[in-house]
């Protein structure tokens, strides 16, 4: 299936029957609530799935899938993906093993979205999505596609307090933005959140 940007993919309480692969393009999970602000979960690439609640059983999608420029997506009916796995139990460990995986994220999210300060979802939120679709690898680190207002829906920060913390990042000489993007090295990114707490570290202002 072909989608163009900005295009719905799947809704959020729609029927889950489908099992989706991306195979170019990208695509960004959204929890779009009725009422409340949107929660961006995950950016996804060639080679990652979703609509996992189809081969799980589950009624509805929980998230709503939106397609960021021009993306080529497999539609895989979930009867067959179940029939699949059922006789491929190579195939099957690697699905199983990616679900944990995805699974152990989300934990880890959850977790963060409990005890950590703004500052530190933030940097963890950027370093997940330096491996997704939306980075783009160079010699001195990689180039985020993504704006305030996205980064806060994902940090789960109103945008004004994701803005602060990526102004102290970047009079740290850690990050740099431009226009809808930002510019970081992941491992001094890292390095610099592991000195959290220390004088000279990310929280050093708390």
């Amino acid at each position: 299936m072909q989608f163009a940007g900005g295009q719905v993919v799947h809704a959020s309480n729609t029927r889950a029957n489908l099992f989706y692969v991306v195979e170019s393009g990208e695509v960004r999970l959204y929890n779009w609530p009725i009422h409340g602000n949107a929660h961006l979960l995950d950016i996804l690439g060639p080679g990652d799935w979703f609509g996992g609640a189809a081969v799980a059983r589950i009624p509805q999608y929980e998230c709503r899938a939106l397609s960021v420029g021009n993306s080529t997506i497999w539609a895989c009916p979930a009867d067959e993906v179940r029939k699949y796995l059922a006789e491929h139990g190579d195939v099957a460990l690697q699905f199983i093993e990616s679900a944990m995986w995805k699974l152990h994220q989300s934990w880890a999210s959850a977790g963060g979205m409990a005890f950590d300060d703004c500052r530190s979802r933030l940097v963890k939120t950027l370093l997940r999505f330096s491996e997704s679709a939306a980075a783009k690898k160079t010699p001195e680190g990689v180039v985020l596609k993504i704006t305030h207002a996205q980064l806060a829906q994902a940090v789960g920060a109103a945008r004004e307090t994701v803005s602060i913390c990526l102004t102290e990042l970047r009079e740290k000489q850690i990050v740099r933005t431009g226009r809808n993007q930002l510019f970081f090295d992941p491992k001094r990114l890292k390095e610099a959140d592991h000195k959290s707490g220390s004088p000279g570290g990310l929280n050093e202002s708390n």
